[in-house]
């Protein structure tokens, strides 16, 4: 009778071997293996740098200027891309122009496609100049021959193109959020890693000064705060005092969870050792406990930023917000606050695929960081 041995299972011998090797790795090591294996959190991750870098070289990406237009293209539909009609065969991506013709019985406009009226769709092509950090140029992604303008999410009230402010209005649209986390997180985090280092009179103090910010309601003041932002001032500084009203409220939450993190690392065994060896309070604060907290931080940022950008969405798209000439996506939505001109353009709704895009992308990849830096986590 042949005796059998049985070898350990392979996926054991797997988990081994990781294990072991993980004992080599360092945590920021450990949070990147587990977020690249996470592939709902790296699609996000992915999608989020797609956005920032149509934020960043919105002027290449879009065809046109955000203010330029066309009145004698008023309302245009989308134009679709086709890369085949039944003369040609395939050809190069092109659309067709519209022929306005009018229902005599409802007096309705419709645009009827018209081949005569054929663009040909070309990438790299020269258009209105642009810049970004000092560099100017007019080479545009794609566009079309001729310097025939080219509608691919339709026009808007004044002829200008859809495609073009939506995306110039990411550039706005994120530069707020960006501005509002980063000065949330600076004064939030400072606030609170101190009043719960340091404790006593000056933690009693701190924590009053929260609670009176946080007793505010948040929308009604921020309707408040904005009524009386001076209208005639430049856009510039209305953004700047329209992103601080959104930074008043912002930094107390997050004072309150950095305090309650701290206070339990004030009892743990290497803050005390710092101490009992003399090392500096500003030394035990950026080299102890600052990183300890860090995960937390970089977590909140990714759940605030789609926060931030929805209210201002909201906000301007109630009037209140970032005003015109500056292109968000809360002004774009502004322009069809009746119903008729929703009717007439509903295709001007675009930036709310933006909107949801951007805020489930960035929920996701904060989902991912999320999990990829709880040491409970088994992912």
């Amino acid at each position: 009778m042949v005796e059998q041995t049985s070898s350990p299972p392979v996926e054991a011998d797997n988990l081994h071997a990781e294990a072991k090797a993980s004992h080599s790795l360092t945590y920021w090591q450990l949070v990147r293996r587990r977020f690249i294996r996470n592939s709902y959190g790296m699609m996000g991750f992915i999608i989020c740098i797609l956005i920032i870098f149509t934020a960043l070289f919105a002027g290449f990406i879009a065809p046109y200027d955000a203010q330029s237009g066309n009145r004698k293209v008023l309302y245009s539909p989308p134009q679709l891309i086709k890369i085949h009609n039944s003369e040609s065969g395939f050809q190069r991506p092109f659309v067709y122009g519209f022929t306005e013709e009018m229902d005599p019985n409802t007096f309705e406009i419709k645009f009827i496609p018209d081949p005569e009226k054929k663009a040909i769709i070309r990438f790299f092509v020269r258009g209105s100049e642009w810049s970004f950090l000092g560099i100017k140029s007019n080479i545009h992604l794609f566009g079309s021959d001729d310097g025939v303008r080219i509608y691919l999410l339709g026009s808007d009230n004044l002829g200008r193109d859809v495609l073009s402010r939506m995306i110039w209005g990411t550039r706005v649209s994120l530069l707020m959020g960006v501005l509002v986390v980063i000065c949330a997180l600076i004064v939030g985090s400072l606030v609170g890693m101190s009043a719960g280092f340091f404790g006593g009179l000056y933690d009693l103090i701190v924590q009053r000064i929260v609670e009176f910010f946080k007793a505010f309601p948040d929308l009604p003041l921020y309707l408040a705060l904005t009524a009386i932002l001076p209208r005639r001032a430049d856009p510039i500084m209305i953004f700047i005092m329209f992103a601080g009203i959104l930074f008043l409220l912002r930094w107390a939450d997050l004072s309150r969870e950095v305090r309650g993190k701290v206070l339990s690392m004030r009892s743990l065994d290497y803050v005390r050792a710092a101490e009992a060896v003399g090392a500096s309070n500003s030394r035990i604060l950026i080299r102890h406990v600052a990183p300890n907290i860090s995960s937390h931080l970089i977590v909140w940022s990714t759940f605030q930023l789609p926060e931030v950008i929805l209210l201002e969405s909201f906000l301007s798209f109630l009037g209140v917000g970032v005003q015109p000439p500056m292109v968000s996506w809360g002004v774009m939505l502004n322009q069809i606050l009746d119903f008729q001109s929703f009717a007439a353009a509903p295709w001007m709704m675009a930036p709310v695929g933006m909107i949801i895009l951007t805020v489930l992308a960035f929920n996701a990849c904060g989902d991912g960081l999320r999990d990829a830096m709880d040491p409970h986590s088994h992912g």
